[in-house]
């Protein structure tokens, strides 16, 4: 009689607890506007919506003209060219074999362009000229 009472009060026990929902814990000691505030700090701000996104930037300029100015070649076989009016000195000279004075330029796009003292290249249009064609 023992064991059956025993037993009832364990399965009652257990039918009540069957019935009822686990407590959902969550966030403990916070209220709804300190968990938001949270999030926020967390996650950061919401996205912004596309449609008010600023418009992307402008292209970059063009390139400016490359003048090869002059090249001066030592008896010790290195070299000193002029571009833009600046003196560039080796390793960066690739003076043309069999050709004296002129210089090899190899372009960010991977062309290969050959000036002489005196022309330009025009990057935008991609034309070789004379400087004394070109307006200063």
């Amino acid at each position: 009689m023992r064991y059956t009472l025993i037993l009832s009060a364990l399965l009652a026990g257990a039918a009540l607890t069957a019935r009822a929902q686990p407590p959902q814990l969550g966030r403990l000691f916070l209220s709804p506007e300190q968990r938001a505030q949270l999030d926020t700090q967390r996650y950061g701000a919401p996205p912004p919506d596309p449609a008010l996104a600023a418009p992307p930037p402008p292209p970059p300029p063009p390139a400016p003209p490359v003048e090869l100015n002059g090249v001066v070649q030592r008896s010790s076989g290195r070299s000193t060219v002029w571009l833009n009016q600046e003196a560039q000195n080796e390793p960066h000279n690739r003076l043309a074999s069999g050709k004296p004075g002129t210089l090899t330029l190899r372009l960010s796009n991977g062309q290969v362009v050959r000036l002489k003292p005196g022309q330009r290249y025009d990057p935008v249009s991609g034309t070789v000229s004379e400087m004394q064609e070109t307006p200063p």
